[in-house]
């Protein structure tokens, strides 16, 4: 397909969700920056979509969003406008550890160096024609327990009270209540960005490879998992503050959910933001 002269940055594009959204944005005519933690992987990555798509012009940055400073350099160097940033990169239930600032590991990839990453890149994202925002949510979100938002509550760097499953699902409530109060304040501030959360339902994507289990075989793939976050990306349909997830739940094609009623504590959304301002560092005035 011929250039669309459209840019998307995306998150954990080596793998997983990541690749199959890049490769699926490239095959309509975006050009590609591909940020993720491992080289090795995102030079494989980047060299299979440009094989296939030799018009696509595709940068990689090697980049861990759980280092603030990290996001800092890269967003630095990232050149305007970005037509579709899409926060994918992730973990999912690791052992216990801490950020270089200090911050629970999956809070810190999950949520927080998306929202640093967000607002640095505001306004590259303020000049291109038709921009979004896509924040990756996880149906988990449902037992998320996120109950003030405080800066401990997030900051989670208690160990003896880590709960990896716990924690997960409240990372990828962050990432909704974010994505939600994202779109407000933009709508607010008469952006032309507009914000929209998805979720894969139950794929396969390489962060099932340390916990393996008997029914993965009934899961759907990574490039059937990317299916909401690519309408996310793309939709036209779509004005912002949606949550696109499968149909079903865990499988199925992308269509509108709701999500808990959690989810769309406007208290609480406040709150998150004003945390995620302090523990970042960045002030995100839109």
């Amino acid at each position: 397909m011929a250039n669309n002269n459209k840019t998307a940055l995306i998150t954990g594009a080596s793998s997983g969700l990541g690749l199959n959204a890049s490769r699926a944005l490239a095959a309509k005519g975006y050009n590609l920056i591909m940020a993720s933690r491992g080289e090795a992987k995102l030079e494989k990555a980047s060299a299979e979509i440009k094989a296939q798509y030799p018009d696509v012009q595709i940068s990689q940055a090697v980049l861990d969003v759980s280092n603030f400073d990290q996001v800092r350099d890269f967003a630095k160097t990232t050149q305007p406008p970005i037509d579709v940033l899409m926060n994918n990169a992730g973990v999912m239930g690791p052992d216990f550890s801490l950020s270089v600032e200090g911050i629970e590991s999956q809070m810190a990839i999950n949520h927080l160096g998306h929202f640093l990453l967000t607002s640095l890149l505001w306004e590259n994202l303020e000049q291109a024609e038709s921009p979004r925002v896509v924040s990756l949510s996880s149906t988990v979100h449902r037992r998320g327990k996120l109950e003030t938002a405080s800066v401990s509550e997030i900051t989670g760097s208690d160990k003896a009270s880590y709960d990896r499953w716990q924690r997960y699902a409240d990372t990828k409530l962050a990432c909704l209540l974010f994505a939600r109060e994202l779109d407000i304040r933009a709508k607010q501030a008469k952006s032309k960005v507009i914000s929209i959360a998805a979720h894969p339902g139950w794929a396969i994507t390489g962060l099932q490879d340390n916990f393996p289990h008997r029914l993965d075989r009934f899961a759907q793939t990574a490039a059937q998992g990317a299916q909401s976050q690519i309408d996310a990306a793309i939709n036209p349909l779509l004005t912002g503050g949606e949550f696109v997830g499968p149909s079903l739940e865990l499988w199925g094609k992308p269509k509108l959910i709701k999500g808990t009623n959690r989810s769309r504590d406007l208290r609480l959304m406040g709150r998150l933001w004003t945390t995620s301002e302090e523990l970042t560092g960045s002030k995100f005035e839109l």
